[in-house]
This record gives C-alpha cells, sequence and structure tokens, in this order.
C-alpha cells in the first residue's frame, strides 16, 4: 500500500471508499507532492514526483521542500503560509534535481482538509522550456534590426510560433511553425487579422489587449488563451507579445511568440477537475451537486466541444432517472427516460451493455432499441455519439455516460481517456452516495489492493501464488512455487502457535488469526491469515488455500490511534486523560513504598501577549519549546502533561520528603526565564507554579489538582515568576 493510502487510511479508516481516491494520486502522470504547511516536509509523492527530482519515492518522502527549492528556507516557509492561508496558490520556482540540474517550476499549491489536518496538495509542471522561449523572445527583439538573416532562420525552425503584427492588427510575417500550429496555409495566414484566430469566448478580449499594447498603455503581455485553428478545433497557446521597432526606433507593431500549450494544460484543467471531484467527494457533497461539476468541467476543458449526460438507475435497477445533463443532450435524455419507462426490455437491454462505449448508431441499429428513443436526434449525430455503461466496483449497473461530439466529431484519444477516468469517478461518486455501495466498493477495494493468496499441495509445498501475494512478500515467483510458506516465517511465534492452528484445519477445515511474517527484505509485516481446506468428494485434502490480508497500516493505526487519544496534538506531551492515569499510579506506588510525590500546576506569564503580539503561530511554537524544555529537566519516571491553552501540570515522583522538589522548581522558573526564540523574534515569558503534595495535603486526586490550581492563582497574584506551596495558601 502507497504511503498516500496510508495517510488517508489513518484519517478515514472508517471509510475505505478512498482507496480509489489514492491510486489516482500514486498513477497520475504529473508531479504531485502532499506537504506538510508548517515544517516543509513531503508528507508524500506520486511516482512522477520521484521520477521528475530523480530521487527514490522513499528517500523524496521525508524531505523538506525546502532542500530543492533555491530560495532560502525562510522565503520557502513564507510562501507556504500564503498558500495555506488562500492568499496565492500559484508560484514559480527553481527546483533542484537529485543531479544538481535546475529545472524552473510553476507550483500550484492548494490547502485540502484530511480529517482535521490541513495539508497542502501540490502540482508542479516543469517551464524551463518556456522560460527558454521567453529568452527566445527577448532575444529577437533585441536583434531583430541588425540581424535579420538570424531572425528569419528563427522563424523558419523554431519550435514555437513567431509571428509580426503591423499596427493595424494584420500578420505581416509568421514562421512555417504557426501555419502548422494554425493548420492554415503560411500564404494564407500573411494578410489575416491576428483577432481571428482567437477562439469566439475571448476574441474581444484579445482586441482589447492588442489595441492597448499598440497604444502603448501597456508594453507587453504574456498569457494563456484559446485559439481556433482553421478546421474549428481549439487549443491552448501561450502567447508572450511586444512591440517591435525598426533600426530608426520607428514602432511597426507587434512581435508575438506562440507556444503550443494544450496537452500541459489539458492535464492541469483536468487534474484540477478531478482534484475538485475529489474534494467535494471528501465533504460528502450531495451526488447531484457532484454530477453537474463533473458535467461541467467535461465542456468547460473542451470548449463546448462535447456534451455529456448521466443517467441513472435507481438501487432497485428498475427505473432511469436522470443525474445531470448539458443542455443540447437534454431531449435525449428525457426520451432515453421515458422510453426506458414503457418499455421494460428496453430497459433491460441498456443495464445489459458491456462496460465499454458503444455508438448511438449501433444501438439504434438493435432489434431490441425502441424507434421513440432517438426521434429527437438527428442520424449523423449518432455516428459521433457514445453511450458507456457505469458500473460499480462490484459490476452492479449503476447508469450510462452518454458523451457526444456537440461538431460531430470523433473523440481524440485523450478524450476517450478522460471519459474513461469520469466513467470511474461517477461509479465512485455513486457508491459512496449509499451505504450499501460504500460496503460493496471497500471490499472490492480491500480484495485487489491488501489479499494475496497462496494455494498448496497437500505436503503444504505451494503450487500458485496471486500477484498480491508476490508483491506484498517481496519475493520473485519462481521464489515462492514449490517452496513451502515456511519461507515467511517471522521467528515472532512459539512452535505452539503453529502446532494450534494446523490442529484447527485438520479437525475444523479452517484457521482464522492474526500472523507475524517476514517478507523478503527481512521486513515484518502484521497479517490477518485465513487457511482452508479444500477436500474432494471423499473428504480428502487436495489443498489448502491462504488468504493474507495485511493489517500492518491498521496496527500502525491503532497504535497512533492510542497515541492520539493520550496526547496533546500540539506538544505531544501527554494530555488530561493520560495524566489522570499515571496520577493514580502515582498515588498506588506511593502507598506502596511510603513515599511523597508532587502535582506542579503551571500557568505561564505573558502568553497571551505573545499571542496578541505575533499570532498563534509563534505562540503554538512557543508551547513547543517550553514543553521539550520541561521535559528535559523531569526523570525518566515523572509526568509533564499540558491541560490546554498555556497551562501544563507535572507529577514529581519518588520524594523522600516533600522539600526535595524545591530545586527542581528553581530549575523550571530559570529555563522558561531564558530566551525563547521563534522565526527570530526574541520572546520573554515566565511561570507561575502551585505546588500540592501527596499525602500531605489530601490523598484524594481530584484535590491534588484542585490544590496545585488555587497554589499557583497565589503565585501569580505575588508577582508571578515564582512558586507557592498549597499549604502555604491555608495560612493567606
Amino acid at each position: 500500500m502507497s504511503l498516500f493510502s496510508t495517510f488517508f487510511d489513518t484519517l478515514f479508516l472508517s471509510d475505505n471508499t478512498y482507496n480509489a481516491l489514492y491510486r489516482f494520486f500514486d498513477d497520475s502522470s504529473s508531479v504531485m507532492l502532499l506537504i506538510d504547511p508548517h515544517s516543509g516536509e513531503i508528507i508524500n509523492a506520486n511516482k512522477a514526483a520521484a521520477q521528475f527530482y530523480g530521487y527514490p519515492l522513499d528517500h523524496l518522502v521525508g524531505m523538506s521542500v525546502a532542500s530543492f527549492n533555491t530560495l532560502p528556507p525562510n522565503e520557502v516557509h513564507q510562501e507556504r503560509q500564503r498558500a495555506l492561508m488562500e492568499e496565492r496558490n500559484y508560484f514559480t520556482f527553481q527546483h533542484k534535481l537529485a543531479n544538481n540540474e535546475i529545472k524552473d517550476v510553476e507550483v500550484y499549491s492548494t490547502p485540502i482538509t484530511l480529517g482535521k489536518k490541513r495539508v497542502l496538495f501540490s502540482i508542479i509542471h516543469d517551464i524551463t522550456m518556456r522560460k527558454e522561449t521567453e529568452k527566445q523572445l527577448d532575444a529577437v527583439n533585441e536583434n531583430l534590426a541588425k540581424q535579420e538573416i538570424l531572425f528569419k532562420q528563427i522563424m523558419d525552425t523554431s519550435s514555437v510560433a513567431i509571428f509580426l503584427v503591423n499596427l493595424e492588427g494584420y500578420i505581416i510575417h509568421a514562421n512555417r511553425r504557426m501555419a502548422e500550429m494554425f493548420l492554415y496555409p503560411l500564404e494564407e495566414l500573411i494578410g489575416k487579422e491576428y483577432v481571428e484566430l482567437i477562439h469566439p469566448s475571448e476574441k474581444e478580449i484579445g482586441r482589447t489587449k492588442m489595441l492597448s499594447l499598440l497604444g502603448s498603455s501597456i508594453s507587453s503581455v504574456d498569457l494563456e488563451r484559446i485559439y481556433c485553428r482553421k478546421d474549428g478545433t481549439s487549443f491552448w497557446g501561450n502567447l508572450a507579445g511586444k512591440r517591435f521597432y525598426d533600426d530608426k526606433g520607428r514602432e511597426l507593431g507587434l512581435v508575438g511568440v506562440l507556444a503550443d500549450i494544450d496537452e500541459r494544460k489539458y492535464i492541469q484543467e483536468c487534474e484540477q477537475h478531478h482534484k475538485q471531484i475529489l474534494q467535494m467527494m471528501v465533504n460528502t457533497s450531495p451526488l447531484s451537486t457532484i454530477l453537474h461539476v463533473m458535467i461541467g468541467g467535461i465542456e468547460s476543458i473542451h470548449h463546448h466541444r462535447i456534451g455529456c449526460s448521466i443517467l441513472l438507475f435507481d438501487e432497485t435497477i428498475t427505473k432511469l432517472t436522470l443525474g445531470a445533463t448539458s443542455k443540447e443532450l437534454q431531449d435525449l435524455s428525457m426520451a432515453l427516460i421515458k422510453t426506458s419507462h414503457n418499455n421494460t426490455p428496453f430497459l433491460n437491454h441498456l443495464m445489459q451493455l458491456q462496460s465499454e462505449p458503444i455508438l448511438l448508431s449501433d444501438i439504434k441499429n438493435q432489434h431490441w432499441c425502441a424507434d421513440e428513443a432517438f426521434q429527437c436526434f438527428l442520424s449523423d449525430a449518432t455516428q459521433t455519439c457514445w453511450i458507456n455503461p457505469i458500473f460499480s466496483a462490484l459490476k452492479k449497473p449503476l447508469g450510462l455516460l452518454i458523451i457526444c461530439s456537440l461538431q460531430q466529431q470523433n473523440l481524440t484519444p485523450r478524450e476517450i481517456k478522460l471519459v474513461e477516468d469520469e466513467v470511474q469517478f461517477i461509479a465512485l461518486a455513486i457508491d459512496k452516495s449509499t451505504s450499501d455501495s460504500k460496503v460493496q466498493l471497500a471490499a472490492n477495494v480491500f480484495t485487489h489492493a491488501k489479499e494475496g493468496i497462496i494455494i498448496t499441495d497437500p505436503q503444504g509445498t505451494i503450487i500458485e501464488a496471486n500477484e498480491a501475494f508476490i508483491r506484498n512478500s517481496g519475493f520473485e515467483a519462481s521464489e515462492i512455487i514449490g517452496h513451502n510458506p515456511r519461507i515467511l516465517k517471522s521467528g515472532r511465534h512459539e512452535n505452539s502457535f503453529y502446532t494450534q492452528m494446523w490442529h484447527s484445519i485438520f479437525t475444523k477445515g479452517n484457521w482464522q488469526g492474526e500472523i507475524w511474517n517476514r517478507r523478503k527484505d527481512g521486513s515484518l509485516t502484521a497479517e490477518m491469515l485465513n487457511i482452508s481446506a479444500v477436500k474432494d468428494s471423499e473428504g480428502e485434502v487436495q489443498h489448502f488455500v491462504a488468504l493474507f490480508t495485511d493489517i500492518s497500516t491498521i496496527k500502525e493505526h491503532e497504535k497512533a490511534l492510542e497515541h492520539l487519544a493520550q496526547h496533546d496534538v500540539l506538544t505531544s506531551l501527554p494530555n488530561r486523560i493520560l495524566f489522570w492515569d499515571r496520577l493514580h499510579q502515582a498515588i498506588a506506588e506511593a502507598q506502596r513504598y511510603h513515599t511523597y510525590f508532587a502535582v506542579v500546576y503551571i500557568d505561564l506569564d505573558g502568553f497571551k501577549e505573545v499571542n496578541d503580539t505575533y499570532g498563534h503561530s509563534i505562540g503554538d511554537e512557543l508551547l513547543i519549546i517550553v514543553a521539550e524544555r520541561i521535559t528535559k529537566l523531569l526523570r525518566q519516571n515523572e509526568t509533564i502533561a499540558r491541560l490546554g491553552g498555556d497551562e501544563f501540570v507535572a507529577l514529581l515522583t519518588h520524594l523522600k520528603e516533600p522539600q526535595e522538589c524545591e530545586t527542581i522548581l528553581v530549575r523550571i522558573l530559570e529555563k522558561i526565564q531564558e530566551v525563547i526564540v521563534v522565526n527570530g523574534i526574541d520572546l520573554y515569558i515566565s511561570a507561575s507554579l502551585g505546588v500540592s503534595f501527596y499525602p500531605c495535603d489530601t490523598l484524594d486526586a481530584d484535590e491534588l489538582i484542585l490544590q496545585a490550581d488555587k497554589a499557583m492563582y497565589s503565585a501569580k497574584q505575588l508577582g508571578k515568576n515564582n512558586y507557592k506551596f498549597f499549604n502555604e495558601t491555608k495560612t493567606d
């Protein structure tokens, strides 16, 4: 299981539905990182990130982003905070790869909420080529007058479109790449008005920008916009444009460099679209809202070249309903729904379609197809309109995704890939919207992601092993087949454990329980093992089938939950619950060994002023440092806990006399009074301590804490930065 999946399981173990989301992160071709916004530590990275930075994935995870960002660490921290506070989410940096190569990158970094934790979800794109393109533009502009021959060579050989626009806005020069990019013959491109190449949705904005550039209100432009080719298709381009002059300084018009960024922009928009859908699922948005956002996202990504409709089967799979639709497919969708209501065989055949796209024209030609379903649709349009069935993880029919080219053109390979992705996301959203489907999806994901299976002969020799088992064990198939499962033996179980296991198998036919096994690399893994004996008609054992489920993550999660339940989230000190348990232990030990112990209530003086002046993040760092200082002063068997805010409480145990604790009380006051530096800021605080003793003051645990608290307030009233015993307050 990947680190990403482990992290999400830690936060949302109650809903294994999210495992499908984690596979999307791991397998994405874009560089993706999950970053702790405070420390800068990389919580997780995908394979594309490891490949880009040149580090092994397990090495990259745990690194600080400051280690490969060329900015000073404090500036990197400031940029993360801007992203966390959502002041901005787009950045450009220079990143150093493992081979010391410097890459220009653009970073889209957005805070997302996972459980109660805020992390930064960052997508990194290599823009080194784009930077080089910009350098080409500057070089062309600087040398245009003196190096006309060089300019022509660049024009003809450049991988980007380079063109000149006169003061009237018409193209007067263009290179071959521009003609290829727009599918125009070069001679037809020359003399064409530049704004006619811009997509209708942005044409007027483009005209305004050009006039502003020509009118000298702006000196240059660097922007991304949609352009139209001669055949009507559209693409994203990155335009860098400046005014250009002759050798006498007279303005001639504009020079533009246009890079085709359609593929990068397409991937980026798809990632943003899927990220939005994933976040909506995490936030448990209504299914109808998610489906409408999906339809709108597909339309937007394809500049409304594609229309979509999602039709859903109800829980009983006896009725077709509308999930969401483009307005162009509204009539078709309603006709299909109406026909399915009145024609049960038609509905049944729709449910039996295979899980792959099928042309509407092919469905229309089926003997079972009702003519009224497609009367509202032009015959030619059915040749570029597809229906893709949607199934749950357990192959239950969930609905239909209709994808139609509004320009009656075939779908491109990348559009087909997006359709496949959308079908998976729709299935996930539908499954997640009902508890029954959640269980089914979780069971399917669990089976494929975690369960290893081996089959042995009656003597226990492995004769077959599935890929999950081979992957989880670390052995090659040749190292597993023909061997006994004892090669996995961890050494953590006594022989009696295995004796009892086989006794259960031979007497009851199966055994189930937790077991520790050892992978090929020597690491241990906790697994839930289920072994069953497969017998023939005569009752003779023919095979043994063992199913292994890796529960290491569960064990780690249980350990983490236990820690969270008993420790303060900010300082990792024991919380009130754990302190209460240790207080009762201290009472029992004091009774057994006839010793004393002290309860020390600690309240920081001046902490509120720090919070008010510098903010809660500085205050939190101060509390962490104070906790560390006090912890280092205490003995191994003593406890310091955080009760909340700036209040701590300590247990000083195994005292022969109450006065023994005064030395440590003085040390605590001195240590807290020392300057505390956070982010270059010198902070000065002190503390007021209140002390109660067992058994001198009381034998009751509650009373000990209340008495220490009262003594602390007495210390504050005496001027702070001192300590006060409870028995002294009785005379005050």
